[in-house]
């Protein structure tokens, strides 16, 4: 499946889950990208992450955080939380093995969103 930035393959149904995801974007800023993948089972959360100030390191925010990030996540959704991280924010498409329904895209404090419109 192909992840992409285009706002014509978003989601155009509101659900509690994209209600719950939307509000947990808008509250992390360190996350600049994400995608939301539901299957039978569980929730996929992709992120992509803001730099550290000092270098392109999206690390140190990821191993200080996803854990926390994924109790919250199951907390809002009800959802068994998987969650992953995509280094490459540059890219305005992304492959990922992920199969199942797109529940939200959100990109919105993505600065290269103003490259692609």
């Amino acid at each position: 499946m192909k992840l992409s930035l285009d706002p014509a393959g978003e989601p155009r149904t509101v659900t509690p889950e994209s209600l719950a995801l939307a509000a947990w974007y808008d509250t992390h800023p360190t996350v600049r990208r994400m995608w939301a993948i539901k299957d039978a089972e569980t929730l996929r959360v992709i992120v992509t992450l803001e730099p550290t100030v000092d270098s392109d390191d999206t690390l140190p925010a990821w191993l200080a955080q996803s854990q926390a990030w994924v109790r919250e996540l199951q907390l809002h959704t009800g959802y068994l939380v998987e969650l992953e991280l995509i280094e490459d924010p540059l890219s305005d498409e992304i492959e990922s093995d992920v199969e199942g329904d797109i529940v939200i895209v959100m990109y919105w404090r993505d600065p290269a969103l103003s490259l692609i419109q």
